[in-house]
């Protein structure tokens, strides 16, 4: 929190009463924001990139994102991505699937405030494919005839396809398993205003936020338990109007909302980082979260796009078996005596990024690892891995680069199974080698 908060460093009472009725505002809107951005980014015409496509239109990833890839934090480098923006105000979309293939894949249904309401996949679409209508939170229409309905919470939806690749051999096939995934329905009427007005890159990042913030809630309503957050800057006379105008505020307002900003950032990324130093920690609830916004804020700036826990579990560590954050100049060991058999219904994968929460280049172009990954075992069985910048002793196939500086893993388990869910199944430690 800024030290504004710490030591009551206002100017003003009135400058604190606004900070302290701005900051739950800042907490639950960051994810709204964050979708937004990112549907402003991946929808507005421009240059061409992975994932990017107008409204109702896939837009399909040709390859593994890498470091190059920058549209959303903390990617995984052994999918496929399926993006595409869902707008149901003119009426329902249907996503046709192809039959199966016993390849894992899943498009994961996201609402604007990032809930990962439902998940179209290998769980629940028959062998011979399917058809799936959404319709909007009031849309009167009926789902179309031989379609299986699904009610969405935000005329906005997000659909985050996963298409499994086994190495680059594998890139093309799945390729043409991921061209079977096509969207049908209404056009697409002019982009929300929270989206084609959406404001970046000034010199008051505070009064951007709260300017688009102002437009996304007159676009996407909270639900009615989650007002309260936006209530209080309300009552604070701070205008949220839909043109995103603030108006002329006076200088006690705009230190207040200015400090709130800053110290709520700070709240969400301290919430993003584990409360204690143990290894691989781990949440449930993500991609659910109910009313705890601090949750979904924290999951949006570190992992936006987190699939629901029964789907995939994302285990994070920061730290080494010495309590000391992870820094690529050292070299780290995660033995397995089991051999790697982490209870995971698909597959299991370790993927590594820097301190800005994306992929980091190296000298072999290696992000993860996982056991769909060429590693060579222990004479006796067992499995070890080494994550360092400079190449480890041992089989590189074994070793997963890191950059200068400070890093951190995220172990992403596919349909738990119920050993790791009741946290049965213990993941070894990263040590620290001398």
């Amino acid at each position: 929190m800024s030290n504004a908060f710490l030591q009551s460093e206002f100017t003003s009472p009135q400058a604190a009463w606004i900070a302290h009725c701005a900051v739950p505002a800042v907490v639950a809107g960051y994810p709204l924001l964050e979708s937004v951005r990112t549907c402003h980014v991946q929808t507005t015409p421009g240059a061409a990139a992975y994932g990017r496509a107008p409204f109702n239109r896939f837009g399909h990833s040709a390859e593994r994102w890498t470091d190059r890839d920058r549209d959303i934090v903390t990617p995984a480098n052994d999918l496929l991505y399926s993006n595409a923006w869902i707008d149901l105000r003119s009426g329902p979309v249907v996503i046709t699937v192809p039959p199966q293939t016993g390849r894992y894949f899943v498009l994961e249904l996201l609402d604007t405030y990032t809930n990962n309401f439902h998940n179209i996949g290998t769980r629940n679409v028959p062998q011979q494919g399917g058809r799936f209508a959404l319709l909007g939170p009031e849309d009167v229409h009926a789902a179309p005839e031989g379609t299986t309905e699904i009610r969405c919470p935000t005329s906005l939806v997000w659909v985050l396809g996963r298409v499994l690749v086994d190495g680059d051999a594998d890139v093309a096939a799945a390729r043409g398993f991921q061209s079977g995934f096509t969207i049908h329905g209404a056009e697409s009427a002019d982009a929300p205003a929270s989206v084609s007005q959406w404001q970046a890159g000034g010199v008051d990042p505070a009064l951007e936020f709260f300017a688009n913030l102002s437009r996304a809630l007159h676009d996407f309503p909270p639900p009615t338990s989650q007002q309260g957050a936006f209530e209080l800057l309300r009552g604070a006379y701070v205008k949220l109007d839909a043109s995103g105008e603030l108006g002329d505020l006076r200088p006690a307002t705009l230190e207040g909302l200015r400090i709130a900003f800053a110290s709520a950032m700070k709240i969400i990324d301290g919430a993003s980082r584990p409360p204690s130093k143990a290894p691989w920690r781990y949440s449930t609830r993500l991609g659910r979260y109910g009313d705890d916004l601090l949750l979904r804020a924290a999951t949006a700036w570190k992992g936006l796009g987190a699939l629901a826990g029964d789907e995939a579990i994302y285990a994070t560590t920061d730290y080494d078996d010495q309590g000391e954050m992870l820094d690529g100049d050292r070299l780290y060991r995660l033995h397995f005596e089991d051999g790697g058999r982490i209870p995971a219904g698909a597959f299991w994968s370790i993927s590594l990024y820097g301190a800005d929460r994306y992929f980091s280049s190296n000298p072999i172009g290696r992000h993860a690892l996982g056991n769909r990954s060429p590693l060579e075992r222990n004479p006796d069985g067992s499995l070890t891995l080494y994550v360092s910048r400079q190449r480890p002793p041992g089989p590189e196939e074994n070793w997963l680069p890191a950059p200068h500086g400070a890093f951190y893993l995220i172990l992403r388990v596919y349909h738990p199974q119920p050993a790791f869910l009741s946290g049965d199944y213990r993941m070894p430690k990263l040590e620290r080698v001398a």
